[in-house]
């Protein structure tokens, strides 16, 4: 059965993340980035559950519309491993440009539309925009793993952007609330993991708070 192909969507227009990621670092010498290094234990854990129970569905599974969907969330989360592999071991040679955050959320929000939809979650877009330095594939994957993490945390997902009192930065922030229940579970989701081990690579820092009702997850990036 042929498995259905695959497409991925970048903020801008220029060839595939793995060639530009490639062109970038052709500079003699350029070295992994000593940030993300390998993936942690943990991570490998999670990757490892996460694929015995693909295939644990998949052989308990069988019927022309379980096979197909789940062998193209296979395809597509092998993708998304190389791309993150191939970003991290290049970090530290990443092009930075001017990129418009909030149109960057609401291109997420569009792409992610679908499976919030399916999980019944609520997802919502920022209501203001601000300009960040990022290389812009980097910045695609860090969105989209924040995003499939919360959308496994609570019932309705709020993106925004904030401007800290002390400056220095813009703040991205995924509001989670699952009400009714009291809190979002604290269950630290493989999407989670691959954040903030991406996230350190690329110099930044992931922070995740559970607060009343809900969680936030931020990420500070430098401001254009």
């Amino acid at each position: 059965m042929k498995t259905p192909a695959t497409r991925v969507v970048y903020l801008t227009d220029p060839p595939p993340m793995v060639r530009a990621a490639d062109a970038e670092a052709s500079a003699p010498g350029a070295e992994r980035a000593a940030a993300g290094g390998p993936l942690p234990l943990p991570v490998l854990s999670a990757i490892g559950e996460r694929l015995a129970a693909a295939g644990a569905r998949l052989q308990e599974g069988g019927g022309a519309t379980v096979l197909p969907d789940e062998l193209a969330r296979l395809e597509r989360f092998g993708l998304q491993l190389q791309e993150l592999a191939q970003i991290v071991a290049r970090a530290q040679q990443l092009r930075r440009e001017n990129v418009d955050l909030g149109l960057a959320l609401l291109q997420t929000v569009a792409e992610w539309s679908g499976e919030a939809d399916r999980l019944g979650v609520e997802l919502h877009g920022p209501a203001a925009s601000e300009a960040v330095q990022a290389n812009p594939a980097a910045l695609k994957h860090l969105l989209d793993l924040m995003v499939e993490h919360t959308l496994q945390q609570g019932r309705v997902v709020r993106l925004a952007i904030e401007l800290p009192a002390e400056g220095g930065g813009v703040r991205l922030v995924a509001s989670v609330s699952s009400e009714p229940a009291s809190q979002s579970p604290q269950r630290d989701t493989l999407a989670w993991q691959l954040l903030q081990w991406f996230a350190a690579a690329l110099g930044l820092v992931a922070q995740r708070e559970v607060v009343p009702r809900g969680e936030r997850v931020g990420v500070l990036l430098p401001r254009a």
